[in-house]
């Protein structure tokens, strides 16, 4: 059984609703990635980080990331600013350089990794030394349903021990949202 997003319900990641509960502009306050930086959004989808992104980025870049050819093309049709790389990625390595990129961010992409070890190493590579990486996931401890079923789900912890063992430094570990966390870690200098 696929543990992927169905990509039929693409409209309710780029909802009104959507955006109201998960502020993508506090998002990127919390970020903390100054206009011109380098922001890669992996497990883009159809663009619901990215273009808030891409505004605030200016003369920075964001690089629109996914797995998936059809939320690539939805993300096409809604005409990204010149400043956004729609990038197709496999699942674990990107065609992104070495040490290019100023912060990452995977939103309710990290209980899709099949191997998340491999994942945040890749991620690693890509991010320049103090780099950011910032994960919003599914809490399987909620009682709300909603999102995947909770045996789909990943646990902060589980989460913070991975991001631990690759090296990254934990900066912020919390709830976001009543049914979702949050982790903001970065790269050691």
């Amino acid at each position: 059984m696929s543990h992927k997003f169905d990509p039929s319900k693409s409209d309710r990641l780029i909802s009104p609703e959507r955006y109201q509960e998960l502020k993508p502009d506090i998002l990127l306050h919390r970020l903390g990635a100054p206009p011109g930086s380098t922001i890669l959004d992996l497990g883009c989808g159809n663009g619901f980080f990215t273009f808030p992104a891409a505004v605030a980025m200016g003369a920075g870049m964001v690089i629109a990331a996914d797995t998936s050819e059809h939320m690539l093309a939805l993300l096409n049709r809604r005409d990204p600013p010149e400043n956004v790389q729609v990038l197709k990625v496999e699942e674990v390595k990107m065609d992104v350089d070495t040490h290019s990129v100023d912060a990452a961010v995977c939103f309710f992409l990290y209980h899709e990794f099949k191997s998340p070890a491999e994942n945040l190493m890749e991620l690693k590579r890509v991010l320049k030394q103090e780099g950011k990486l910032m994960i919003l996931d599914w809490d399987p401890l909620t009682e709300r349903e909603r999102g995947p079923s909770k045996d789909h789900r990943v646990s902060q912890s589980k989460a913070l021990i991975d991001l631990k063992a690759a090296g990254f430094i934990i900066d912020v570990a919390e709830n976001y949202i009543d049914d979702v966390w949050m982790i903001i870690a970065h790269i050691p200098a």
